[in-house]
């Protein structure tokens, strides 16, 4: 009886599932220039990480000091796209998203975040 609620999750990591849940579920019901604007941004994002740290395993060896300044840098991009593009902010956000799990070594939830947003990728690839 006593196991029936399991472990109990992180506010933080409760909060942070909760706000990309609601974001990419609010997408999902956008129309398609926005998911391809957003998604474009996504895109964009991952290769500007890629072509920094090489790969996501590259990013989780480094230093928490080092990870702690990139997820900076993300939140000041998003902050100077959101007046004049705000749907490349929303990706930028997502992303952070995506990279905070990494930072924070958490494979589940890195997993999850991914999934939601191969989807985006997709509609924002313009070169196919």
């Amino acid at each position: 009886m006593f196991g029936l609620f399991g472990k109990k999750e992180n506010p933080h990591r409760t909060g942070l599932r909760e706000d990309f849940e609601r974001v990419t579920s609010a997408l999902h019901r956008a129309d398609g220039p926005t998911q391809m604007a957003v998604g474009h941004s996504i895109n964009l994002a991952n290769s500007m990480f890629v072509q920094r740290f090489g790969s996501p395993d590259a990013f989780r060896k480094l230093p928490q000091s080092e990870k702690s300044k990139y997820l900076e840098q993300l939140t000041a991009a998003e902050e100077k796209l959101q007046k004049e593009q705000p749907h490349a902010s929303i990706g930028f956000a997502l992303f952070k998203m995506w990279v905070g799990t990494l930072a924070a070594n958490d494979d589940e939830l890195m997993h999850q975040f991914s999934k939601g947003l191969s989807s985006f990728s997709a509609k924002g690839d313009l070169g196919g």
